[in-house]
């Protein structure tokens, strides 16, 4: 009896263990199309975390529905916290480009270091750190974009 005890209350949920920080570990993407007089152009935007709380993040823009990176807009290093199925992303060393003259993307190296060091963006966690959504508060009298929604791929 005391085996058939210990079989049936032993055995639980296996995620309720792994912390949060190796569950949400692994890279995030997320992307949308801009028509542009050259064509039609993804942003891709992703988001790398480690499981020590570390986060590596770049923002570049591809042909639509291609994969070769054409020039960047956006890269960044930071830190995460994550509470009750809130991550906090708290922005670190920010490198990006200055929007001037109707340009889209710059090489990588071309980028300048930028403000934004110490700011951060909150993400509800969902269907088991498969996916993110931006969290922020849109007023009733602005028109706001969509929620950014990130999701896991690898």
């Amino acid at each position: 009896m005391f085996v058939l005890f210990t079989i049936l209350f032993s055995c639980k949920d296996d995620n309720d263990s792994i912390s949060p920080y190796v569950q949400v570990e692994g890279k995030y993407l997320s992307s949308y199309v801009v028509s542009t007089p050259l064509g039609d152009i993804d942003y891709v935007h992703t988001l790398e975390f480690k499981s020590d709380g570390t986060l590596y993040g770049e923002d570049y823009a591809t042909e639509s529905g291609k994969d070769e990176i054409l020039g960047y807009t956006r890269y960044y290093t930071g830190t995460y916290t994550i509470k009750n199925d809130i991550l906090t992303l708290r922005f670190g060393d920010v490198t990006s480009m200055y929007y001037e003259n109707d340009v889209l993307y710059l090489p990588k190296e071309d980028l300048r270091p930028s403000e934004g060091q110490g700011s951060t963006k909150n993400y509800s966690i969902h269907e088991s750190y498969s996916q993110l959504t931006h969290l922020f508060i849109c007023d009733s009298n602005v028109n706001c974009a969509p929620p950014e929604i990130y999701v896991k791929v690898d």
